[in-house]
């Protein structure tokens, strides 16, 4: 269990997404942004059946997505570019990538439930970045249903964002699919980062795609152990189209 600890107080560093054309390292992304800390970001379209495991890479410029009628559009916009965008009507099952969003304004973050959403966030869009994930764990201090699904009932690497009441963040990863640590279940996700304090709580992209940066640190700065060259290491990052940054307050998003 790797964790950063974000102060509300700490007024000269800030959050912000960052995001690459094609796909790449979360430590070459956080590196590029010059970011004090980093952790991989939301799902993106990979080879495979599943769309719940796809996460898509390409960034396109793009105007901001009108809202129509009871239609909403998930997607992830970092300055004029968008990044995964999905369709979905208002009343239907969504998908685990879509239940939530991470929103930033002025380096703040706040997480939303787009189930209990009366889609406000979507109709008056004032965040400056917007990111798509899920399942969220917690909301107002309360655990929120999670799907009865081998996804979230299985033990795999997972990635996730805290709230406490104060406005501290937690940026958390847990590593796993090895014999040193087996992960954890979005259950127990859930209930450790309710243990840490926390208010509001989401999960991000996780599996072989879990990371954690630190600026400074050894191993290229990685520190916890991705799991995606199946060994107990700091060498085995997964590229990803994006990431969630911790950036000294003077540099541009």
């Amino acid at each position: 269990l790797s964790i950063i600890q974000i102060s509300k107080k700490a007024t000269k560093t800030k959050l912000a997404l960052g995001y690459s054309d094609s796909l790449e390292n979360t430590s070459v992304i956080a590196k590029r942004y010059n970011a004090l800390a980093a952790i991989n970001g939301s799902f993106f379209k990979m080879k495979g059946p599943d769309p719940d495991h796809q996460p898509t890479g390409k960034a396109r410029s793009s105007v901001v997505p009108k809202h129509n009628g009871n239609r909403s559009i998930v997607y992830l916009r970092v300055a004029d570019s968008l990044i995964s965008e999905n369709t979905f009507a208002r009343d239907s099952l969504r998908r685990r990538h879509q239940q939530g969003i991470i929103a930033i304004a002025e380096g703040k973050l706040s997480i939303l439930n787009t189930i209990s959403s009366n889609l406000y966030w979507e109709r008056n869009i004032s965040f400056e970045n917007i990111i798509a994930t899920g399942p969220v764990m917690l909301m107002e201090g309360k655990e929120q249903p999670i799907p009865n699904d081998a996804f979230c009932k299985d033990r795999h690497p997972r990635t996730a964002v805290g709230k406490m009441a104060d406005g501290t963040v937690l940026l958390v990863t847990v590593d796993g699919r090895t014999p040193e640590s087996v992960g954890m279940s979005i259950v127990e996700l859930m209930r450790v980062m309710r243990w840490l304090g926390c208010s509001e709580a989401i999960n991000l992209d996780g599996g072989g795609s879990t990371t954690m940066f630190v600026a400074g640190q050894p191993e290229n700065g990685v520190v916890n152990h991705p799991s995606d060259n199946k060994r107990f290491d700091a060498s085995g990052e997964r590229p990803v189209a994006n990431v969630l940054l911790l950036l000294p307050k003077k540099n541009k998003p």
